[in-house]
């Protein structure tokens, strides 16, 4: 899935039960609106399963407020709706202190530094590590 304006583009895209989104150029309300359809349909294909996320969004350069507001919003509900594990891509400073904000405004407590990977690989990694630990307390 693809979706672009004049401002930038994401793309969204799953691998087994990971979602990895791919931010380019500016996040607006109209791009974050596509973007969070896009993933309830990616999630639906999980049937209440746990899953990743990555934002491999290296091109990223920021979130308008509104945007940002959505993503908020949006990252409460990955939490509810068994998102157990994700990591982040970013070259710009602004758009990972954009992040950090994002995710306490969401409610979590969570630190974004130990999520920042340089690459996907390493981001892969991660996030199935994480997914495999959290698994393993479920069954403790």
């Amino acid at each position: 899935m693809k979706f672009i304006n004049k401002y930038g583009q994401v793309s969204l895209h799953s691998e087994q039960n990971i979602i990895i989104a791919d931010f380019c150029g500016n996040l607006n309300a109209s791009l974050a609106t596509a973007f969070a359809n896009g993933l309830s349909t990616q999630v639906a294909q999980f049937a209440n399963k746990p899953w990743g996320y990555i934002s491999h969004s290296q091109t990223l350069l920021a979130a308008t407020p509104q945007a940002e507001q959505q993503l908020t919003s949006l990252t409460s509900a990955m939490a509810r709706n068994g998102c157990v594990a994700s990591a982040y891509i970013f070259d710009s400073s602004i758009v990972i202190n954009q992040m950090q904000r994002i995710l306490d405004n969401a409610g979590l407590d969570m630190d974004i530094r130990p999520c920042l990977f340089n690459s996907l690989a390493q981001a892969k990694a991660f996030v199935s590590n994480t997914m495999t630990e959290k698994a393993m307390q479920l069954l403790v």
